[in-house]
């Protein structure tokens, strides 16, 4: 069975890293090697991995998460790559779940489901696979949970790893790449837990990531009025702009009674100045 490479960049998550590293090692699957690398992290972090003597892991300085990825990658022995952040984890049968469907169907990336939970870890919800489509990818939403996605060493190394450029939109631009080259397939199951709490990126830095979606989505073709910019972005960031272009819509369809009600209505989701 080929050997499946977990890689985990690690910085100062101390409190969420032990659990991660549990997720990994009670998986079912027979043939596994955890890689951490950390960018010398002040925490309780090195105390947890010097626990853990079945965990390859470095500290050292890094240029970033997908600096760091990227390393942990070259360090790998595997011939399939599994990506999984400090404060997240697997659930049971994640590993053998993903590689039977590499295996059965020769794709180069296979995701699943995946769960939303809290800073303690109970769940908030979960949310179903959606099959890929790359067009929608690329113009309308990410569809792709980085957790508990798998790809293959050969598809990795393929389309270059991880460009070290982005510091939040690099998972999506990989999966732009892999999408473009090689087959995806859905597992219809929860793969893994992403972790929301107050330090994640995703949560203390989440404006910062539509910058980035934005210029790799263009980067692999994306219209510039992509439903990504106009029914995403404008609404949330520019509700003037959104409005007018609300307006320019109702206008060609003729629809002057639903013209009238918009240009009374707060645009949903719209930042009170």
């Amino acid at each position: 069975m080929p050997l499946v490479s977990i890689v985990t960049p690690s910085l100062n998550q101390g409190r969420f890293i032990e659990e991660a590293i549990r997720s990994v090692r009670d998986q079912d699957y027979p043939r596994l090697e955890h890689i951490v690398v950390d960018a010398e992290s002040t925490d309780q972090t090195l105390e947890v991995l010097r626990r853990h003597p079945e965990v390859r892991w470095v500290s050292e300085p890094d240029a970033g998460q997908a600096d760091a990825v990227n390393k942990g990658f070259r360090m790998a022995r595997g011939e399939i790559f599994g990506w999984l952040n400090a404060d997240d984890y697997y659930l049971p049968g994640a590993v053998t779940a993903a590689v039977d469907l590499i295996r059965a169907s020769g794709c180069g990336l296979v995701h699943g489901g995946w769960r939303q939970v809290d800073e303690s870890g109970a769940t908030m919800r979960d949310v179903a696979v959606v099959p890929f489509d790359l067009q929608r990818q690329l113009e309308i939403e990410n569809r792709v949970a980085q957790p508990g996605a798998f790809f293959t060493r050969e598809a990795f190394e393929a389309v270059g790893g991880l460009d070290v450029s982005y510091r939040y939109a690099m998972d999506y631009e990989l999966w732009l790449k892999l999408g473009e080259r090689f087959d995806v397939r859905e597992l219809d199951r929860i793969q893994a837990a992403y972790r929301y709490h107050p330090v994640s990126k995703s949560v203390s830095e989440y404006e910062e990531f539509w910058p980035e979606t934005r210029r790799a989505s263009r980067a692999h073709g994306g219209r510039f009025f992509s439903s990504m910019y106009t029914d995403y972005y404008l609404p949330k960031y520019k509700p003037s702009l959104y409005r007018l272009l609300i307006a320019m819509r109702l206008v060609r369809a003729r629809d002057l009674q639903g013209l009238v009600v918009r240009a009374t209505r707060r645009v949903p989701g719209a930042r009170p100045k």
